[in-house]
């Protein structure tokens, strides 16, 4: 899967952005993965837990924002991964993500 800037090799669980290998967890490779397969839906953090948490695990749903928060981190200073509020996540392509900055930077 490639989206502008980010690559995904599920098969060999690697994640690139910007051409700079990313170090995730494989919890943070699957959250990655699961969003970016259908950009602008919003996830709730119960489907994320269902699709990217091993079975068996006990996990709280601020699990799921630990997790985010780590993948943000690692994705730098980038606004691919967006909050829904009262939802969960959305993954955001490139486009979407700087046509957001550049509303905030210049408002009507």
């Amino acid at each position: 899967m490639n989206s502008h800037e980010i690559l995904l090799d599920p098969d060999r669980r690697i994640a690139r952005v910007g051409g700079r290998a990313l170090k995730l967890t494989p919890t943070e490779f699957r959250i990655l993965d699961c969003l970016s397969r259908q950009p602008g839906r919003a996830f709730s953090r119960d489907e994320l837990m269902a699709a990217c948490i091993a079975g068996g695990a006990i996990v709280l749903d601020r699990t799921i924002d630990q997790h985010v928060c780590a993948l943000r981190r690692k994705l730098g200073d980038t606004d691919y991964v967006e909050t829904v509020r009262n939802v969960g996540y959305r993954f955001r392509m490139p486009h979407q993500a700087s046509a957001r900055t550049d509303a905030a930077r210049y408002p009507n």
